[in-house]
């Protein structure tokens, strides 16, 4: 726990806050939802994944972790994604590339990554940006990802521009290949620069984290994109656009500085905890949203929806304090528990 990077666990914590609200969204929040809202939780899953990119590098050159390591812990990630469409979900794992899914496949790719040199690893990163809505023109983007009922096997939603399971992998799932590696892949090279640097709290990345916000704002704003709401669930990257990649890469990198600046505020102690169990705040939440939540309140106003969410956010953080105090214990657990609680 001393080693652990604080300004890292904080912006896990606040991704994991902020996605609790938009995974919630979808089955409790009547529709439409404010627009301000959909922009509220739709910077988490960048955040989440570039942080996991960055932890691969990290903690090679830190921990001296090896390709085996990460394959394997890539495949306990997929697993994990599996069991949740199979046990919360209820539809065939491996066709709709939930979140799990994207960072289970990118943990021993940005391993490989990390031979490349920079020049390289930016050609990379921003191919895979540049090129993700003309792929997404060229291969089509669906309403809706085909999910199919398990174990009968029914599509769960039909639509008119239905597409193929390899499209959801490519550029069409929850969070497809393109432009989501990418995120992690950055996260490589942010995590180099942040041991070169030691801290985000310089003026440079200040500066660059604002050009990066404003300029993809400013692109975003001509070039907006359709802005689905795919089955109740509203964030803005129902497709990602390239203002909304440049937006969030810029935000990101905003949100490092600021925390780096003063990372001893007291409303991040919070965020910290949920951050240092972040797959686990992250498997736990979806049941409790769809077993205890939606059967007693769905389609609710907002103001009750607020108030479901302070909720849920408090009993997550409760039982993230739970879990530190259960690690400063019990130093010595098993791989499987560090796994899914965190180190």
């Amino acid at each position: 726990m001393v080693n652990r990077d604080k300004t890292i666990d904080i912006l896990r914590g606040l991704a994991i806050f902020t996605m609790v609200a938009a995974n919630m969204a979808g089955p409790v929040l009547s529709e439409p939802h404010p627009f301000l809202f959909r922009f509220y939780g739709s910077f988490a899953a960048p955040l989440f994944i570039l942080i996991s990119g960055m932890m691969v590098a990290l903690t090679t050159q830190t921990k001296g972790h090896n390709f085996n390591y990460f394959l394997v812990r890539g495949m306990l990630v997929i697993a994990v994604g599996a069991l949740i469409d199979v046990l919360i979900w209820k539809i065939y794992p491996f066709t709709t590339v939930d979140v799990l899914y994207l960072t289970g496949i990118s943990l021993p790719l940005a391993y490989l990554f990390q031979r490349l040199n920079t020049s390289s690893q930016w050609l990379i990163v921003i191919s895979i940006f540049f090129f993700t809505p003309f792929l997404q023109n060229i291969f089509g983007y669906a309403d809706y990802p085909t999910e199919f009922f398990f174990p009968l096997g029914g599509l769960t939603i039909i639509i008119g521009n239905q597409t193929n399971i390899l499209n959801h992998w490519l550029v069409d799932g929850w969070f497809p290949i393109f432009p989501w590696l990418g995120f992690s892949l950055l996260g490589v090279i942010l995590a180099n620069l942040r041991l070169k640097y030691k801290t985000f709290g310089g003026s440079v990345f200040f500066i660059t984290g604002i050009f990066l916000l404003v300029f993809g704002s400013v692109i975003w704003y001509f070039y907006p994109g359709k802005f689905l709401t795919r089955a109740g669930y509203s964030e803005v990257f129902y497709p990602p656009t390239h203002g909304y990649i440049i937006s969030a890469v810029g935000l990101i990198v905003l949100l490092f500085f600021i925390v780096d600046y003063k990372h001893s505020v007291i409303a991040y102690h919070p965020l910290q905890a949920l951050g240092e169990s972040s797959l686990f705040m992250y498997i736990l939440h979806l049941p409790l949203i769809e077993y205890v939540i939606v059967p007693n309140w769905s389609k609710v106003n907002f103001q009750t929806f607020l108030l479901l969410y302070i909720a849920l956010s408090l009993l997550l953080i409760l039982i993230a304090y739970g879990l530190r105090f259960f690690k400063v214990k019990w130093r010595d657990h098993p791989f499987i528990i560090r796994f899914l609680l965190g180190g």
